[in-house]
């Protein structure tokens, strides 16, 4: 995340130091992100990579000799979570020491998830990165899981 934000530090220096106004801020910052974007485009292509829609990915979720993460805060996963899923938050700085503690087999068929379906896409990169073979992304998040009435467990204490 530091090295996106260098990134997008070093090229508004550049813009506004050496490049012409003719070319416009924000249609460039939007290119600049398109271009470091951490797509999963190639790992879909690969077969590595899924999206599954909630009555999908429930299917795979039944299934045994799986890894189920969740790559949300703790404070995410204690509201909602997955039965049976372990928590990395992607956002901890620490996310592959997270993983590495859990001793995951890379084999397996590793089904994550986040909120919005906006962080669990590009942890998805990062397990690509350090041996995970088929990952099952949760399409839409945990909201959708929540809001279409699937089952989760949550740690949080129920008062009425």
């Amino acid at each position: 995340m530091f090295y996106f934000f260098t990134k997008i530090s070093l090229f508004c220096k550049l813009y506004f130091l050496s490049l012409k106004k003719s070319l416009p801020i924000i249609p460039a910052l939007i290119i600049l992100l398109l271009i470091c974007s951490c797509s999963t485009r190639k790992l879909s292509n690969e077969g590595i990579y899924k999206e599954l829609e909630p009555a999908q990915f429930e299917n795979v979720l039944n299934q045994n000799d799986i890894n189920i993460i969740d790559v949300r805060t703790k404070a995410e996963y204690n509201k909602s979570h997955l039965k049976g899923a372990v928590n990395a938050s992607f956002l901890s700085g620490i996310f592959l020491k997270l993983i590495a503690q859990y001793h995951l087999d890379t084999n397996k068929t590793t089904l994550i998830y986040c909120e919005t379906q906006h962080r669990s896409p590009v942890a998805a990169k990062r397990l690509y990165k350090i041996g995970f073979t088929k990952i099952i992304d949760l399409k839409k998040g945990m909201v959708v899981w929540r809001k279409q009435g699937y089952p989760y467990e949550s740690t949080l204490l129920q008062t009425e």
